[in-house]
């Protein structure tokens, strides 16, 4: 019996360390290519920012159907996950590139928040249209600042 219980108390343990030392590793990749982690992140926000440009300009209809809320939740997803990028590289807050890579992330979730809002509104007008055309080229702007800055940057 008490073999039993030292087997089951070393799984449970190996169960609960597992996570832990999952995220160190995930954290080790990010941070030690910090660089192309950022241009990766950069370059995913800014291809789904055309990608809801697109969206916005066919007022959200897709192959003569309306884009769904399961649809939208791509952007929010990319949101989400270049936040815990910026989470993780949180050493590298003193370089201008992270600076402006929070910048380009709070342009991009207003993007994405105006457009829903357009999506679920269903009138379309030129001039929300017109705004959030802005928006996009405001955040392809942003996404051009953070690859220039973080290319800057000794290695």
């Amino acid at each position: 019996m008490p073999r039993v219980i030292g087997i089951r108390l070393r799984a449970g343990l190996c169960r609960s360390a597992l996570p832990i030392l999952a995220l160190v590793a995930m954290a080790a990749c990010y941070s030690s290519s910090y660089p192309r982690g950022i241009e990766a992140n950069v370059a995913l926000v800014s291809d789904l920012a055309d990608k809801l440009a697109d969206y916005c300009r066919t007022d959200f209809m897709l192959h003569g159907r309306p884009v769904s809320s399961e649809e939208m939740g791509e952007f929010y997803y990319a949101l989400q996950k270049a936040r815990s990028f910026a989470a993780m590289t949180e050493k590298s807050a003193g370089r201008p590139s992270y600076q402006r890579f929070g910048q380009l992330l709070d342009a991009y979730q207003g993007f994405v928040q105006a457009a829903d809002l357009y999506r679920l509104n269903g009138k379309p007008g030129p001039e929300t249209l017109e705004t959030l055309l802005g928006r996009h080229q405001d955040v392809k702007r942003r996404a051009l600042l953070v690859v220039d800055a973080v290319r800057a940057e000794p290695r």
